[in-house]
């Protein structure tokens, strides 16, 4: 396996190795035109697509390239391997020598730059043209492409076949019969209090007051990303643990995850949990949650723990009457394996891409 530490480094100007380095052009936000094409800008997530639009004029169009950011999330940079706007808000970094490994290989150790500059010291052109980065080099002293390539390819191989092997489990723990469609199950109507036991998390730490140190415990927020998880910490000795199996609520934010394992929470967050709980029959459940949450508005008064309780669900139900969990586990498993194996087929298909 190909090794970083292996090889020997030497500094290089940006501008040595990227023969095209310019920023992008400012787009006023009232007039973008809805289209197609993908508008980077300093946002750090969606690869930093903050929208389509179909402007052909007073714009500037980069492609197979990376960007960094110049100012908000400063020094962060991605790749594009399709046509794009850049924003005034990102420099485009192109070398038409290099391919998309080589360029995944640059994008972290260009984005080491988040180190050295923030939102009061932004980048720009003159700064950018100084910068100097490390990279592997060949007996010549000069970048080693092949190597990067290489060395790209390699992981992502490993993670192809990784997910590939994920997958195949997955597809086997799903392996359900046809299940009745939702249109012909009979439904009731329930509150959550009768089929949840519903309360505040355990933890409610601020965010201040964690203690510091990375770790393997998710610490949950209320924000809509990342299954709430805002990041990992360390054992909180002051504070108690929230068992997973759960489904996490943030009110006012109108946010539901199912959280499969322990974890500290922010403020204001709430839990329900059900003996018939698990990762299937939570996926039935969430998009009927977050519709059910809708009633509650961003920073409502309303948006209390005993409205939640008395809040009532729409479920299906078995010839008893009572919620059929068995129906939803199955029904869950089944959209898994469709999913799943469309997935599967996507990455099987596109495996030679790995080497280009």
């Amino acid at each position: 396996m190909l090794a970083l530490r292996d090889r020997e480094w030497l500094p290089f100007y940006f501008n040595e190795i990227f023969s095209q380095i310019q920023r992008g052009k400012r787009l006023k936000t009232a007039d973008h035109i809805n289209g197609t094409m993908p508008y980077v800008s300093a946002s750090t997530t969606n690869n930093g697509v903050d929208g389509f639009i179909s402007n052909t004029t007073g714009v500037r169009i980069f492609n197979h390239c990376l960007t960094v950011v110049n100012i908000g999330n400063v020094g962060k940079s991605l790749y594009h391997n399709y046509e794009f706007v850049a924003s005034d808000n990102v420099t485009a970094l192109k070398n038409p020598a290099i391919n998309r490994c080589v360029y995944l290989f640059l994008a972290p150790i260009v984005s080491r730059l988040e180190e050295k500059y923030d939102y009061g010291r932004i980048i720009n052109d003159t700064r950018i043209n100084k910068e100097i980065m490390l990279l592997p080099v060949t007996a010549g002293g000069n970048p080693d492409w092949k190597f990067m390539a290489d060395y790209i390819r390699e992981r992502e191989q490993r993670f192809v076949q990784r997910y590939v092997e994920h997958a195949e489990q997955i597809l086997h723990e799903c392996n359900s019969k046809n299940v009745t469609p939702l249109a012909e199950k009979m439904w009731g109507e329930f509150a959550l209090s009768s089929g949840f036991s519903i309360q505040s998390t355990s933890s409610s730490i601020d965010k201040i007051k964690l203690a510091q140190g990375d770790g393997m415990y998710p610490y949950l927020t209320r924000t809509d990303r990342n299954n709430g998880i805002d990041s990992f910490v360390c054992s909180q000795k002051n504070y108690a643990l929230d068992e997973g199996n759960c489904i996490t609520i943030g009110l006012d934010t109108q946010t539901a995850f199912y959280q499969p394992i322990a974890f500290y929470t922010g403020q204001n967050i709430q839990i329900l949990r059900n003996d018939n709980l698990n990762r299937y029959t939570a996926k039935f459940l969430l998009p009927l949650l977050k519709n059910l949450l809708t009633i509650f508005n961003w920073g409502s008064s309303g948006a209390t723990l005993t409205r939640l309780r008395r809040s009532k669900i729409l479920l299906p139900i078995d010839d008893n009457g009572k919620p059929d969990w068995a129906y939803m586990e199955q029904y869950a498993k089944s959209v898994t394996r469709q999913q799943v194996q469309m997935y599967l087929t996507h990455v099987k298909a596109k495996q030679d891409y790995i080497v280009s």
